[in-house]
C-alpha cells in the first residue's frame, strides 16, 4: 500500500506540533518562578550593626568586715531590687555583744568618776603633811630641831606629791583607754552595719536573717543608676566610626522600642581570638530604667544619603547580583557603597529599574530561564 507524500508531510507536521507543544508545556511547568524588585533611587543609611550588652556604670560588691549573725536585710535573696541612697543601711548584723561591751565600759567610767569625785585620801594626807612641814620649818627658826626630822618630813611630802601625780596619770590613762575602746566599739558597730557606698540599686542580696557571716564574705551587690551600653562589632566594621556618631538601639526586653543614642567611646583594643572590638553608646534619654545585663542590637550610622540606587541586601551574592532579563537569569558584578542591615547602595553594575532577584539568587545559574514575580520593598 502506497502512502502519499502529502500524508507523510501531514504526519510529520503532527509529530513536530506535538513535540513543540510538549516542550512549551514542560518549559512552562518547570521554569523557575523568582521574586524580583526594581532597583530604585531612594534614601539610605550607611550603618553597621552589632550586639549590645547593658552594664552598670559602677558595680560594688558588699562584703562583711566582721563576723556575726545577720539580724536584718533590706532585700531578701531573690527579692525585688531596691533603690537606695548613699550610706543607707542595707544589711545589719547582730550587735548585742557590742552593746553589752559599751554598757560595761560606760559603767566602769561612771564608777571611776564617782571615785574621783569622792576625793583622794592621798591629797588629804598631803595637805596635813605640808602643814606639818611648814610648822617645823617655822619652829626651826626659833628652836633647835634635828635636821633629820625636817628632811624626813620633806621626803614624805615629796612622796605624797609623787603619788598624787601618779593618780592623775592613772586618771588620764583611764580616760584615754576609755575613748580608745569606745571608738573601737563604735567602729565595730559601723562594720556590723553594711551600708550602700553610692546612690543606686540594691539588686542582689545573698544572705538572710539568721545566716552567719565572716570577714570577706560577699553578701550583696549595689549597682549605680547610670548604665553603660556596650556594643560588640567585628574589627573591619570599625572603619570610619567616630565618637559622636548617631545610633539607635533596641533591647529584647523592650520589644520594638528604638532608643536614640550616640557613640561616646571607642575601645582601643581588639580581642585577638574573636576579632571583636567594642564601642560604647550614650543614650539621649535617661537610661536608669534599663536592666543590667540586658541584650539587644545597635545600629551606628556613618552617613545618610537622600538619593542613592538601592536594592535589598539579601540580593547580593558576594560581589554580584542576579537580574531577570528577557526571562533569563543574568549575573552582574556590582560595586557596593553605603549599606545597612536591610539595603545596600549600588555604585556600578546595574541601573535603576532593573529587576533584581531577591529570593535565593545563589541557587540560579547564568542563562537559566526564570519567571519573575515583581514585589515591592521598603527601605
Amino acid at each position: 500500500m502506497k502512502v502519499s507524500k502529502a500524508k507523510i508531510f501531514l504526519f510529520f507536521c503532527f509529530i513536530v506540533g506535538i513535540a513543540f507543544s510538549a516542550t512549551w508545556f514542560f518549559e512552562e511547568i518547570f521554569v523557575s518562578e523568582i521574586l524580583v524588585v526594581k532597583a530604585k533611587d531612594a534614601y539610605i543609611r550607611d550603618s553597621v550593626t552589632g550586639s549590645i550588652r547593658v552594664h552598670a556604670a559602677a558595680t560594688y560588691d558588699l562584703k562583711a568586715e566582721v563576723s556575726g549573725e545577720v539580724q536584718w536585710v533590706a532585700v531578701l535573696p531573690l527579692g525585688n531590687p531596691l533603690s537606695v541612697e548613699l550610706n543607707q543601711t542595707l544589711i545589719l548584723l547582730d550587735m548585742n555583744d557590742v552593746n553589752r561591751s559599751i554598757t560595761r565600759l560606760n559603767l566602769d567610767r561612771a564608777q571611776h568618776r564617782e571615785r574621783i569625785e569622792a576625793g583622794s585620801p592621798t591629797k588629804i594626807l598631803l595637805q596635813i603633811r605640808e602643814k606639818e612641814l611648814k610648822d617645823l620649818q617655822a619652829l626651826a627658826k626659833t628652836d633647835y630641831l634635828s635636821a633629820y626630822d625636817i628632811e624626813s618630813k620633806t621626803n614624805e611630802v615629796e612622796r605624797l606629791r609623787t603619788q598624787i601625780r601618779h593618780e592623775q596619770l592613772a586618771d588620764d590613762h583611764f580616760n584615754q583607754n576609755y575613748f580608745h575602746r569606745l571608738s573601737n566599739l563604735k567602729d565595730e558597730i559601723e562594720k556590723k552595719s553594711i551600708k550602700s557606698p553610692i546612690t543606686g540599686e540594691f539588686s542582689s542580696c545573698y544572705v538572710a536573717p539568721g545566716n552567719q557571716v565572716f570577714p570577706g564574705n560577699l553578701v550583696g551587690k549595689v549597682y549605680s543608676e547610670q548604665r553603660i551600653i556596650e556594643v560588640s562589632l567585628l574589627e573591619e566594621e570599625f572603619y570610619q566610626l567616630k565618637v559622636g556618631m548617631p545610633a539607635g538601639l533596641s533591647l529584647l526586653s523592650t520589644g520594638n522600642k528604638i532608643y536614640s543614642a550616640k557613640v561616646s567611646a571607642l575601645s582601643s583594643t581588639v580581642d585577638a581570638n574573636s576579632g571583636i572590638r567594642k564601642l560604647y553608646l550614650e543614650m539621649d534619654e535617661n537610661n536608669q530604667s534599663l536592666p543590667v545585663g540586658s541584650s539587644g542590637r545597635a545600629e551606628i550610622i556613618r552617613e545618610e544619603k537622600e538619593s542613592a540606587l538601592i536594592i535589598p541586601r539579601k540580593a547580593l551574592v558576594g560581589d554580584f547580583v542576579v537580574v531577570a532579563d528577557a526571562g533569563q537569569a543574568k549575573f552582574k558584578k556590582v560595586k557596593v557603597g553605603a549599606k545597612n542591615l536591610k539595603t545596600v547602595e549600588i555604585l556600578e553594575g546595574i541601573k535603576a529599574g532593573e529587576n533584581v532577584v531577591i529570593e535565593t539568587p545563589h541557587l540560579l545559574t547564568e542563562g537559566e530561564k526564570v519567571k519573575p514575580i515583581l514585589v515591592s520593598f521598603t527601605e
